[in-house]
């Protein structure tokens, strides 16, 4: 008749054998997922910097923009040809 120590080793040796066949149906699937992230991160990566680059050349399109708002505005939105 077996202990409840021995009934202990023989669960957590089943236990042991299913985990590591579930690790094994998913190393795959890890692997792929983690192949697809790297890319992902490579390419996010590139749009930063292009988003550093765009910050810097738009830059001055906020005060620009209230600039062209307040002319508009003193023209009474009469800003083209239509003026005459």
């Amino acid at each position: 008749m077996d202990t409840t120590q021995d009934l202990l080793r023989k669960r957590f040796a089943e236990a042991c054998t299913e985990r590591d066949a579930i690790a094994a149906k998913a190393a795959p699937l890890r692997q792929q997922r983690d192949e697809i992230h790297a890319r992902a991160a490579a390419v996010a990566a590139k749009a930063d910097a292009i988003d550093v680059t765009l910050m810097e050349i738009e830059g001055p399109l906020f005060a620009l923009h209230n600039e062209i708002a307040s002319i508009s505005l003193a023209l009474g939105g009469k800003t083209g040809t239509d003026a005459a």
